[in-house]
């Protein structure tokens, strides 16, 4: 099922006014920007994964805002990227798409001060952008001067056509308040496009699979975050009983095998027991995971591969 509030509401969910605004709102920026805490703030829980490595998110992924008279459906992209293989082309791809085609707003979330010169082609798709642009200067709670914060401003509005800027801190929520009205006026009046106690269009069963990879990142090192892949081979929700989940982490070479397990199995326990408790954690209900890894050479090439585990170089 896809993910619900914690509580529901009772007697159903209320039919919308007439005046309802609803619409998608993609995140974009730069790897790191902080897009992935930003939407988890918004919508007021932890719907996609935090790392402090680039390149963390790789599906597009929505976190819906319901508020009153209004629906925002955020879309947490994946880090602008020059792509080498199939996945990350279909990565490029779910950007361009999330930032043009799909997009009744988007969000520019940057840092203070200017990108990296070698960055600066990455932002040209958003100079012909027909939906209004957001510009959001992130990370303020760590900076002790605005100075940087008025560069980041006058770099992209000069270059991009930015139609508000907000200040604000995607982690500690300074500034999220103005976002959020922002947003809403922003809106195009338009009914709900979920349930409005809906909370994402994402099954559990994918949530396991970014959890499991969220700690991969915490508790691996170098390039083993990147080369591998999470895949859910058995997901059982058994009434009465722990659910069971068996989840395949796959490597892109041999090599990484043994580092994914550790001397004696240590690491690959450490893996299981953080990610039981995590996935536990976010569906409120006993769950007992095992892992296996596999090697799948050359499965960022692999186009059946991919689409098993829910990507797809979608041109």
């Amino acid at each position: 099922m896809a993910v619900a509030p914690e509580h529901g509401k009772d007697g159903g969910v209320p039919t919308p006014p007439s005046s309802f605004r609803s619409g998608f709102v993609p995140i974009t920026g730069l790897p790191n920007a902080g897009k992935s805490t930003l939407m988890n703030s918004l919508c007021g829980t932890r719907l996609s994964i935090i790392s402090e490595k680039p390149q963390t998110t790789r599906n597009n992924i929505l976190g819906i805002l319901n508020g009153p008279e209004f629906q925002a459906v955020f879309v947490d992209t994946p880090g602008f990227l020059k792509a080498r293989n199939m996945f990350e082309r279909s990565m490029e791809g779910a950007i361009k798409r999330a930032a043009s085609e799909e997009g009744d707003l988007c969000i520019l979330i940057v840092e203070p001060g200017l990108p990296p010169e070698d960055k600066v082609p990455l932002f040209e798709p958003l100079q012909r952008i027909s939906c209004p642009l957001f510009l959001a200067v992130n990370k303020l709670d760590k900076e002790k001067s605005d100075d940087r914060a008025k560069a980041a401003v006058a770099f992209y509005s000069a270059r991009l056509p930015v139609t508000q800027v907000f200040h604000i801190s995607a982690l500690t929520g300074g500034g999220l308040k103005e976002l959020r009205a922002g947003i809403k006026a922003a809106l195009p009046e338009h009914p709900p496009y979920y349930p409005l106690d809906q909370l994402t269009d994402r099954w559990e069963k994918f949530y396991a699979a970014e959890i499991i990879r969220e700690q991969i990142f915490k508790l691996y090192s170098q390039e083993i975050p990147y080369s591998s892949a999470v895949e859910i081979e058995v997901f059982r929700e058994q009434p009465g009983e722990m659910d069971q989940i068996l989840a395949a982490v796959h490597v892109a070479r041999a090599g990484q095998k043994p580092i994914i397990i550790g001397k004696g199995g240590s690491a690959i326990a450490r893996l299981r027991e953080a990610s039981e408790k995590a996935i536990k954690a976010f569906l409120r209900r006993p769950v007992e995971l095992h892992l296996t890894v596999k090697v799948t050479p050359g499965w960022q090439d692999n186009a059946q591969f991919l689409k098993e585990i829910g990507f797809y170089d979608k041109k």
